[in-house]
């Protein structure tokens, strides 16, 4: 590859080219290495910027562990003499002493924060009521598997699986009136507080649409487009079922359970 920095063509943001970058270095050391490489788990918002880089065509491709998985790592095989090598990552079961227990896609994550785990060193968590699984980097197996024994309030035995048990997530069905599809609106009535406070969530960039931020309240959504909002959940926007006499929206909005 060129030694010329392609960045400003893709992104502005000073995160989003720092990524292309390591990209690019990972990209030179499987050329000359004749070697396979994998990056850490990205997100997203992450892998689409990077599959759309035209620079990594045909050098790259994603696997996170599962069909679906929404984090995954960035495979790179610089040509075709690169040797192969198997993909680091590794799927824990997270088994809960008390049969009873609910433990949360929150919960895993915060116990593996608080053992110093990067957030790019976790693939997809999978809860599953008393027994939780998540895919996380072969260089941070060794280190949650010895340490962590509690996830929440529960205490848990940690084992290394080979097949991730899925399920399908719930979703509650809402029916809204809205004004717009402006951003401000739609957050407002899919995490149950005011406009103005989903306004000032956005300015402080704890929302994301389609896994990117969005700062702009007046940002226009569409059927399909996927909601978060740091703290409170994530949401899907639905069809729109319908107008009012007076122009107002009646949409459908999917809050995950």
């Amino acid at each position: 590859m060129s030694n010329t920095d392609f960045t400003d063509k893709y992104t502005s943001s000073k995160e989003e080219k720092l990524l292309l970058r390591r990209l690019s270095d990972l990209i030179k050391s499987s050329e000359k290495n004749y070697t396979t490489v994998y990056s850490s788990f990205l997100d997203p918002a992450q892998l689409s910027l990077a599959a759309g880089v035209r620079e990594f065509s045909g050098m790259i491709d994603f696997i996170g562990g599962y069909d679906d998985a929404e984090r995954r790592l960035c495979r790179i095989k610089a040509h075709e003499y690169c040797e192969d090598s198997e993909p680091p990552i590794v799927l824990i079961t997270a088994a809960a002493a008390d049969r009873s227990a609910v433990i949360s896609h929150r919960d895993v994550l915060g116990a593996l924060m608080g053992l110093g785990i990067k957030r790019e060193m976790v693939g997809d968590i999978l809860p599953n009521k008393n027994c939780p699984q998540f895919f996380c980097h072969k260089s941070a197996s060794e280190h949650i598997l010895l340490s962590l024994s509690k996830i929440g309030r529960y205490n848990v035995t940690l084992t290394v699986s080979d097949k991730a048990e899925l399920y399908e997530p719930e979703y509650q069905r809402i029916e809204v009136n809205i004004s717009s599809m402006r951003l401000d609106c739609i957050a407002a009535e899919a995490f149950s507080m005011s406009r103005a406070k989903a306004a000032e969530q956005i300015k402080k960039g704890l929302v994301f649409v389609n896994w990117k931020e969005q700062t702009d309240t007046s940002f226009e959504l569409h059927t399909g487009d996927k909601l978060s909002m740091r703290g409170k959940g994530k949401a899907e926007v639905g069809e729109l079922k319908g107008r009012s006499k007076k122009g107002r929206l009646f949409i459908e909005l999917l809050k995950k359970v």
